[in-house]
């Protein structure tokens, strides 16, 4: 059985996580207003746009919802946790309605006249909390056909179904690899891993051959000099970029590649390289690592976590943003295809940061309850 949250007294945040998150910010930020140059020498009034959506709702609002976050109860996710999923499910499906619009070739995001965001970001936690719900109610029966790999399977593929659609394969790939990795470490049967190993590689080749956009994003991760000014332009000039930072860097704000259309997404998808290139080997070493200590320290509140389903939703939480990190990173500097998934903390665009923050709150506030070991 689940032990009581009621048997725990709460104590203080974690202050290495939330310190750490801090640093991350304050980082993401400083690079995300030097690579935002760019856009203020071409267009004065885009910058301002971009800055109140980036520091005003996605900072100021994120800290403010993590503040709040932070002094729920962890339990009441589980409540409305499947209210959440299924509102998440919604509002992704909206981007078809005449409040969705497109960018890029994509419909991702929906407008309300005074503010536009992207639902994915809200269907990302919709899915890892309703899964840490259903992990937590049934975990003695997860490697039951039944309530192991069926709810898996329906619970994934009725989230991934509008982001397949939009398309959105950085998003679907996101949630279906980190939702599969928290059901493997809840004790998945060894069976139900092979099945949705092979039903998931069927399903991506399916996939790939309707969208072209795949295909062009393989070829050039095989091949970069298959397509240089139009498919592999953008991971071309990435690499470029990280390269002549050399091992220090030309120094903030001295990146060249952010100016004019030498690096595409230079503010978004490709911050990375404008960080690398100025801040150097040293410095993208130093930037790992301190996303590698916020994992760490995340996944430790996750194992310490009084109940099943704090574990869980502390654990979900803090892989959707190590995972995304990891693949950006890997992506521009060519280890992995590009995704499209931002860089979390340094990426323009409010909602992926407002979003984060609020689950970082959430984070905090199981921290309170974590259980400490205490030496003899």
């Amino acid at each position: 059985m689940n032990r009581s949250v009621k048997k725990f007294k709460a104590h203080g945040i974690d202050k290495k996580f939330l310190w750490i998150t801090g640093i991350l910010l304050l980082v993401g930020v400083t690079t995300f207003l030097s690579a935002s140059l760019s856009i203020y020498t071409e267009n004065t009034e885009l910058f301002y746009a971009m800055l109140i959506r980036h520091l005003g709702f996605g900072v100021v609002g994120g800290i403010a919802i993590m503040i709040l976050f932070s002094k729920l109860h962890f339990s009441i996710w589980k409540k409305f946790s499947t209210y959440i999923y299924i509102i998440g499910i919604i509002l992704t499906f909206l981007v078809f309605s005449p409040l969705g619009f497109s960018h890029g070739g994509a419909q991702r995001w929906i407008s309300l006249g005074f503010i536009s965001f992207q639902p994915a970001e809200l269907l990302k936690f919709a899915v890892i909390v309703f899964l840490s719900a259903w992990f937590a109610q049934y975990h003695d029966r997860i490697k039951e056909w039944k309530y192991g790999f069926w709810a898996f399977g329906i619970i994934v593929g009725l989230a991934v179904l509008p982001l397949m659609l939009q398309p959105d394969s950085g998003s679907f790939l996101l949630i279906g690899l980190v939702s599969f990795i928290l059901y493997w470490l809840r004790g998945a049967s060894w069976k139900h891993v092979i099945v949705i190993m092979l039903a998931a590689t069927g399903a991506l080749s399916v996939y790939a051959a309707f969208n072209p956009h795949v295909v062009d994003r393989l070829q050039t991760f095989t091949n970069p000099n298959s397509d240089p000014y139009g498919a592999s332009y953008q991971i071309r000039q990435s690499r470029i970029a990280i390269g002549s930072g050399m091992f220090f860097g030309r120094g903030l704000g001295q990146s060249v590649h952010k100016f004019g259309s030498y690096l595409p997404e230079s503010n978004s998808d490709s911050i990375f390289a404008v960080y690398a290139e100025e801040f150097g080997y040293l410095g993208s070493f130093l930037l790992i690592v301190l996303y590698s200590v916020f994992t760490f320290f995340g996944l430790r509140i996750a194992r310490r976590a009084p109940t099943t389903f704090s574990q869980n939703l502390a654990a979900g939480i803090i892989l959707l943003i190590s995972v995304q990190v990891f693949f950006n990173i890997a992506a521009i500097s060519g280890l992995v295809p590009l995704s499209g998934l931002p860089l979390i903390f340094m990426s323009s665009g409010g909602t992926a940061l407002i979003v984060t923050l609020a689950q970082i709150g959430i984070v905090l506030n199981i921290s309170k309850y974590t259980v400490i070991k205490k030496n003899r």
